[in-house]
């Protein structure tokens, strides 16, 4: 089998219901839900699809598309240096993996152990909100099913901070696992138009201490990505786990982040940090030195599809997450190019994975002839 053509989209996406505003870069809102997807096509008529990235990268056409074409796409340590040339579009690998899934005809996470075929989900919010609100919409998302959720805090002072995990916990209950992201290692690298809290190691330790009083599962990104000397400190100082990772690069990145124990839950995104055969290693050298992983959300779409499948098939993963913070932004809108979005079952909180060969999702054409941007535009 050979590689006979990479084709690479942008997709604009729908309008949301309301404007969301991500906690990630204050200042800033989401009027709709934009794509990219990858389709990688062979001379056996199997066609793989994939996520390039958040943009869509000119390496692709440029570097990785040449070098590519007539290639296996089974020989995918081959092809590491060609993804590591480009430095980016990491996730056009995801689609040479749904190519392989296809041609053996079993899903993805088979292949790669199938640890479980059920990941326990959590539902992502994306902005700060209120602590009203986040009551309500613990209560609301209980309501539907998830059995778990991740709360954004970034107020001026900690008790505001803390405020938000109080009324989320009275409302949920002990028996609701609750995690936490600070956002604190977005620089450099993510825009903010506002200038938010940034932590020292003394809020992040304090910080810690109330949420671990609280029964928060984990606290995320609680301090810069470089910051490895602090973040072992804080992982020794508490009990509470600290988890972190997404926004790192490369397998020698993750090495440090384990052997210097700065977060007990690794978080590697195959959207930013490496390959996905890449991220399968760093993932395996967590479990070697009793770490959790976690991996990050993939974007949406067939990020979050292949990610999922990641999940299922490491035995140190908890939880896969998942964008859910309705009335702006559900777990649907986060799929929304699919033909059939993945779905939490209620009975049990997880998220069942498709039984097709290779990610075992279609895509919804009429979807993306919809919303597909005119290359140059």
């Amino acid at each position: 089998m050979k590689i006979t053509d990479i084709q690479v989209m942008e997709l604009a996406g729908p309008d949301l219901p309301v404007p969301v505003r991500p906690a990630w870069t204050p200042g800033t809102q989401w009027q709709r839900y934009g794509s990219t997807l990858v389709k990688v096509f062979t001379d056996e008529g199997i066609v793989g699809l994939g996520a390039p990235g958040y943009t869509v990268s000119k390496s692709i056409e440029s570097w990785i598309k040449p070098q590519l074409i007539g290639q296996d796409p089974f020989a995918l340590e081959r092809h590491a240096h060609v993804f590591r040339g480009a430095g980016d579009a990491w996730g056009v690998e995801i689609a040479l993996w749904d190519i392989i899934g296809k041609a053996c005809g079993q899903p993805v996470y088979k292949l790669w152990g199938g640890y479980q075929d059920r990941v326990p989900a959590y539902a992502s919010f994306i902005e700060v909100g209120t602590p009203a609100r986040r009551a309500e919409d613990v209560r609301r998302i209980m309501a539907e099913g998830w059995r778990a959720a991740k709360l954004r805090i970034h107020e001026a002072t900690i008790q505001a901070d803390v405020a938000h995990i109080e009324a989320a916990r009275r409302a949920a209950g002990d028996a609701f696992t609750l995690m936490v992201d600070a956002n604190q290692a977005q620089l450099p690298g993510t825009r903010q138009v506002e200038r938010a809290a940034v932590w020292r190691y003394e809020r992040a330790l304090h910080t810690a201490r109330e949420l671990q009083q609280l029964g928060v599962y984990w606290l995320e990104e609680p301090l810069g990505r470089y910051q490895f000397d602090d973040l072992t400190r804080l992982c020794e100082a508490v009990d509470i786990l600290i988890a972190g990772g997404e926004n790192n690069l490369g397998l020698h990145e993750y090495r440090w982040l384990v052997d210097r124990h700065c977060y007990d839950v690794l978080q590697p995104e195959a959207m930013v940090g490496e390959t996905m055969s890449q991220l399968r290693k760093a993932c395996a050298y967590a479990e070697m030195h009793n770490r959790l992983c976690a991996p990050h959300h993939g974007g949406g779409g067939m990020g979050f599809v292949a990610h999922l499948h990641l999940c299922a098939a490491l035995p140190n993963c908890p939880y896969v997450e998942v964008f859910h913070d309705p009335p702006g932004f559900t777990s649907d809108i986060f799929q929304w190019y699919l033909a059939q979005p993945i779905r939490i079952d209620p009975a049990d909180g997880c998220m069942p994975l498709p039984q097709a060969p290779g990610f075992g999702v279609e895509l919804d054409e009429d979807k993306i002839r919809r919303f597909a941007v005119a290359p140059g535009s």
